[in-house]
């Protein structure tokens, strides 16, 4: 994948102990890597263990939840964020990755699953409401038009249907993944001095490859 890499990360090295914060991540890169992004990565149970589908390194931590139930993470349709050993990066909502899944046409090496999706091939949400007053720190990913993903995380509250509109219609992403709000979203972004001290299950990361 060149210079860059992008990673999801979890568990402490030869450990079962989750990092929890960007602070353990960075100390247990190996010191050819630097980090040069992360962000929170979906939703996680008490134990800091993902409840949606997460692959890391090729490895099946969580298999693709399809319940119904409540919070968030079941405001269907939810999705996957996900990329193939090559770094071709993909959302793709859950049931359509399921299919995918067993066709033997998705075969990710890194995947994690969070919801509700925020944009469906280019329509918001059927369920966000535009004149909703929930107002939330949130954070989420989307892939654009021009092949990129990128990465939000709002300075301010922002409703469902507001975030999904800066996807769609601002950055141009057919397809966006929300991955957690609150007091659950946290980054590191060296570049414009932010890193949060919060804890977290599965991260998301940008490492850079020094040698």
């Amino acid at each position: 994948m060149g210079r860059y890499s992008l990673k999801l990360f979890w568990q402490q090295p030869d450990s079962t102990k989750s990092l929890l914060t960007f602070e353990t991540l960075l100390a247990t890169l190996p010191s050819n890597q630097a980090l040069s992004f992360a962000m929170n990565a979906g939703m996680y149970n008490e134990n800091y263990a993902p409840i949606g589908y997460t692959i890391i390194d090729g490895e099946e931590i969580k298999s693709l939840n399809l319940k119904e139930g409540g919070g968030n993470f079941h405001l269907l349709p939810n999705g996957v964020l996900w990329w193939d050993k090559v770094g071709n990066v993909h959302i793709t909502e859950s049931n359509a990755l399921n299919e995918q899944l067993n066709s033997g046409e998705a075969k990710p090496w890194y995947a994690t699953q969070s919801g509700p999706m925020l944009v469906i091939n280019n329509e918001i949400h059927p369920q966000f409401n535009p004149d909703s007053t929930s107002l939330k720190i949130r954070n989420g990913a989307g892939v654009c038009d021009d092949g990129h993903i990128k990465f939000v995380n709002s300075d301010e509250p922002v409703t469902f249907y507001q975030f999904a509109s800066l996807f769609k219609n601002d950055l141009n992403c057919p397809n966006a993944l929300f991955l957690d709000g609150g007091i659950a979203s946290a980054l590191y972004a060296p570049s414009i001095d932010k890193h949060d001290k919060k804890e977290m299950g599965v991260m998301v990361g940008l490492v850079e490859n020094k040698d």
